[in-house]
């Protein structure tokens, strides 16, 4: 019988391991985009006034991506996300708000079930397969 480690081992050799830890993905630039199927989310504490938020889980054509899209967006689009369902998330950049404060904007479309979507179809974007269009 083998052991844990060993059925890791030949696992990694094969290359058949699953990242299940996701990348974090700060939004930096306007037009920045990412596309795949909602997992989850979670809420997590803020660092400033521990004012909580959600990080997001998205599986992506390169793996699982968390991302934040901050309070206000968490409000429009936190209940709205389906799993299973695929997205394009795209950063619009920040507006000021009242109080010298800026929010996170961004479009969100839905595109359909994971499972009906034909794999055969290939990412559009950049030459190198990368996950957003900046």
């Amino acid at each position: 019988m083998k052991t844990y480690k060993q059925l890791y081992e030949e696992a990694k050799k094969a290359k058949s391991l699953r990242a299940l830890t996701p990348a974090y993905h700060k939004w930096e630039k306007g037009d920045e985009q990412i596309v795949g199927a909602y997992i989850s989310q979670n809420a997590v504490q803020g660092s400033m006034g521990g004012i909580s938020y959600n990080q997001y889980i998205f599986e992506t054509d390169k793996g699982r991506i968390k991302f934040a899209l901050g309070r206000a967006a968490d409000g429009e689009f936190g209940d709205m996300f389906v799993r299973g369902l695929v997205y394009s998330v795209t950063f619009k950049g920040k507006e000021r708000i009242s109080g010298g404060r800026s929010v996170n904007r961004f479009e969100v479309e839905e595109i359909g079930l994971a499972a009906q979507l034909d794999d055969t179809q290939e990412e559009e974007g950049s030459d190198d397969g990368t996950l957003y269009k900046k």
